[in-house]
């Protein structure tokens, strides 16, 4: 999924509660309005928080707990942390965890068409002509995503702001391609190590 990104300074957010690592105004042009919709069609707030690291030993779910005090209930919490690569999705209430799949959404094995994880891959991923923060967005905004349609699906909703299959498809498509080439590498050192070691004998 190609995500065009430009930067800004100033950011108005609802529901990027905290953002110290994207800074995109076009990542929250995409994520408020589903956050918006999300909520007023079914009561559930999805927020999402990105920082560069934990202060005092903190681990992500304390994070998360504290940083819920502050939010609009019910809520579910999206939260990255940039240093440590973190990724974790957490709800106060535990019902809410039953509107969306958690495992199936932070699979790190999101191989087409398989499997269906929606952040872990991208942000594993070497995308070298993507820069980090933009690669970072297109994890979140996949993630983010995915849990609101999964919610709005248990509550018999349809979101007009929905991403849609294409884009899903388009995403899958991506990931079985870096599988593949990653395999094809690994299978590509293999060989040419045996026959390195097969000339070597030969020599003797």
């Amino acid at each position: 999924m190609a995500l065009t990104l430009f930067f800004t300074l100033s950011l108005q957010a609802d529901f990027i509660v905290v953002d110290e690592v994207v800074k995109l105004e076009a990542f929250n042009q995409q994520v408020e309005p589903m956050g918006e919709e999300l909520s007023q069609k079914t009561g559930i707030n999805l927020y999402m928080s990105l920082i560069k690291d934990l202060e005092n030993n903190q681990s992500i779910v304390e994070y998360q707990k504290s940083l819920m005090q502050s939010l609009k209930q019910p809520a579910v919490l999206l939260s990255f942390v940039e240093n440590d690569k973190q990724i974790q999705i957490y709800a106060e209430d535990k019902l809410l965890y039953e509107t969306f799949d958690k495992d199936q959404i932070m699979d790190p094995l999101a191989i087409w068409p398989f499997f269906n994880g929606a952040i872990i891959p991208i942000l594993g991923a070497k995308l070298k002509d993507m820069p980090a923060n933009e690669k970072y967005a297109a994890a979140m905004f996949n993630g983010y995503a995915e849990i609101s349609e999964q919610i709005a699906a248990s509550k018999g909703v349809e979101l007009k702001t929905a991403v849609g299959n294409t884009n899903k498809n388009i995403y899958k498509l991506m990931i079985s391609l870096l599988f593949f080439v990653s395999v094809f590498t690994v299978i590509k050192l293999i060989y040419d190590y045996k026959k390195r070691k097969r000339e070597k004998n030969e020599s003797l």
